[in-house]
């Protein structure tokens, strides 16, 4: 199997597709674009030159990002500036790692002054805001990885200079809490703790996928089982959002015994970590991020499950072969292809719009490995240097397709459609 980076994990959430990005090891300081020089390649083999031409011009586009050290972040930088770059002629010109609004609000302004025509945000501690900004400065402006609450994208679907997003949507982020939660409640496992993340910060994607996790829960725990009283998905997902957290207790005949959320990162965060892994009989811990990284230890010499939603990368896959991880719902580095090809068709002048004219929304999902045979399969398809998963011929077939050609594309990510 090819090795292509070395992750140094201690990333907090999965930048891009929140409403708040918490990130711990970020040296940046968070309030101007960075110089657009990589460092997700200074340890990565290269990809294959793509010898194709480009069917537009080439231009800068900016990125912001609150999260540059992750196995996720670095995969899809290396893509998009090893890969992409090249076989667009392209700049990609990169933030420093973002704490808040008002960094985000600075990057867009250095980037548009550094002749920037697009901005490619995944950072999301006002979206709406940076939306207006790159509108009001004629910068075209799109989602990678990521999408807009809907309330948000109703707002904002007719904005001229709005592309739109290309990522999981909530459905898709409960879908994916639901599905882990349930591979092993039909193992009959009946005792679980959760990591909860952002959802502390009523965090969409992070309330989503725990109101999937509950949901399951609450179809298992049997008759007249309920989560605090509720049975709808609607109602648990405004329940997480009051709250910020999930109650312990019982759900009919499954037991929540354990729940950490946030991102403290302090000695005594880690210490409620390791106890609620250890205690009152765990069988699975259900992470909301990358649960291996901040639970694998205190997991170590116990029968507890570990399940993560984060990227196919070697630390993972080694993971799971050494039994601290279990299940993975990951993102493969070629995810921002298509939302590429959205800003580099508005800029050359081919905007792509829905049928209605509005911005773009499209849903994509995750690859899932229960297995490290299954993980090791998936990480050599992701890492493969000369084909990557999404490649320039293919992208180059969306410059002029409709919407319904570009919808279905993006539809086909998953691996047995990849592969």
């Amino acid at each position: 199997m090819k090795k292509r980076f070395v992750t140094k994990i201690l990333s907090l959430l999965l930048a891009g597709t929140m409403m708040f990005s918490m990130t711990a090891c970020g040296t940046g300081n968070g309030d101007a674009a960075g110089t657009g020089s990589s460092q997700a390649g200074d340890e990565a083999e290269e990809y294959a030159e793509a010898d194709i031409e480009a069917p537009g011009e080439p231009f800068k586009i900016g990125v912001l990002v609150a999260d540059a050290t992750s196995a996720e972040a670095l995969g899809r930088r290396h893509y998009l500036e090893s890969y992409i770059a090249k076989a667009y002629n392209m700049e990609f010109v990169y933030s420093d790692e973002l704490a808040d609004s008002a960094g985000e609000k600075s990057a867009i302004d250095t980037m548009i002054t550094n002749n920037c025509k697009a901005i490619l945000s995944e950072s999301a501690f006002d979206r709406p805001a940076q939306i207006e900004q790159c509108e009001e400065a004629g910068v075209y402006y799109a989602v990678g990885a990521g999408a807009l609450e809907s309330d948000q994208y109703e707002n904002y679907k007719g904005y001229e200079y709005f592309v739109g997003s290309v990522g999981p949507s909530d459905n898709t982020e409960f879908e994916t809490g639901y599905n882990m939660a349930k591979y092993y409640l039909d193992q009959g496992k009946k005792n679980f703790a959760i990591f909860g993340g952002a959802t502390a910060y009523r965090n969409s994607m992070h309330v989503n996928r725990v109101a999937g996790m509950l949901t399951a829960m609450v179809e298992a725990g049997g008759e007249g089982a309920s989560y605090q009283g509720m049975t709808d998905p609607g109602a648990i997902i405004g329940q997480l959002m009051a709250d910020g957290e999930a109650k312990t207790g019982q759900i009919g005949d499954v037991t929540l015994s354990g729940y950490l959320g946030g991102y403290d990162m302090d000695d005594a965060w880690f210490a409620k970590g390791a106890e609620m892994v250890q205690a009152n009989g765990v069988e699975v811990l259900l992470a909301v991020g990358s649960g291996s990284d901040f639970f694998g230890t205190a997991a170590n010499g116990t029968d507890v499950k570990i399940a993560s939603v984060d990227a196919y990368a070697d630390d993972y896959y080694e993971a799971m072969k050494n039994g601290s991880l279990d299940y993975l719902a990951g993102k493969f580095s070629a995810y921002d292809g298509p939302v590429f090809m959205a800003l580099y068709r508005a800029v050359n002048g081919n905007p792509l719009r829905t049928p209605d004219g509005d911005a773009l929304a499209l849903d994509i999902g995750y690859w899932v490995a229960t297995s490290a045979d299954e993980c090791e399969e998936m990480l050599s398809v992701d890492a493969d240097l000369t084909t990557p998963v999404w490649t320039a011929e293919e992208l180059n077939k969306l410059y002029d397709a409709d919407y319904a050609t570009f919808e279905g594309f993006v539809n086909n990510y998953s691996f047995e459609m990849i592969k």
